[in-house]
């Protein structure tokens, strides 16, 4: 890699949606449990949980076709019961038109059911709703506040946006020590952008100490996810 001083931050939010694939709800998985076991508890007992892991199953292609026509309506039986992991989901099945009629109104109606009973996936993508202005009026400090609550809980994509937003002012004071603070935990987890803002900071000394070889190690992994910049060639 060439050891290039950089300067430019990247600044652009993370605006795909994020979709639950476990459950949160509880510390009993479903997922190891034969197909028919679970049809039986969701058909039979008509079990919330078990109908959303018919969802993912379907959603995903665990063990069957994959088919988001059932997915949906696994989710669908299960959002129903209240059960906020299905609901989230079934927004973002509005929300971008899979396996359904695409439906900003829909997506955001699901979503806030999900966010009333804490759901992080939901707090997320419903802040994107509000930075886009999808279905809602666009509010910067609404998405900034539900960026917020998913962040806390440790959504790693909720992280960097609520990092950029201080980093810009979006919604919020500017505030670079916090973005830091933000960007670290998004990084840790993965997210090659928040890596290589991280490592831009550490390079120039933004609300950190100037430290080459951090800030390498840093772009280096952001690289290595897939960040494209002439600096990774």
């Amino acid at each position: 890699m060439k050891k290039l001083l950089i300067s430019g931050l990247l600044s652009l939010l993370l605006t795909g949606f994020a979709n639950a694939d476990t459950d949160n709800t509880s510390n009993t998985s479903l997922k190891d449990l034969p197909f028919d076991e679970v049809m039986k508890m969701a058909t039979e007992k008509n079990d919330a949980k078990a109908q959303y892991n018919l969802g993912v199953r379907y959603d995903r292609g665990e063990g069957v076709e994959k088919d988001y026509a059932k997915a949906r309506e696994w989710y669908e039986k299960s959002a129903a019961q209240g059960y906020a992991s299905a609901q989230s989901n079934l927004g973002t099945y509005y929300d971008y038109g899979t396996g359904v009629e695409q439906d900003y109104v829909k997506a955001k109606e699901w979503y806030e059911k999900a966010v009333a009973q804490n759901d992080d996936y939901a707090q997320y993508n419903l802040g994107i709703l509000y930075i886009e202005g999808r279905g809602v009026e666009k509010d910067v400090s609404k998405a900034r506040e539900l960026f917020e609550k998913a962040a806390k809980q440790g959504l790693a994509n909720a992280q960097y946006n609520l990092a950029i937003m201080y980093l810009e002012g979006e919604g919020v004071k500017k505030d670079i020590v916090t973005a830091k603070e933000w960007l670290e935990k998004a990084a840790i987890q993965g997210i090659p952008q928040a890596q290589f803002n991280l490592g831009i900071m550490y390079e120039n000394g933004q609300a950190v100490k100037k430290d080459h070889k951090k800030a390498m190690e840093w772009i280096e992994k952001a690289c290595k996810n897939g960040i494209q910049h002439q600096i990774c060639n």
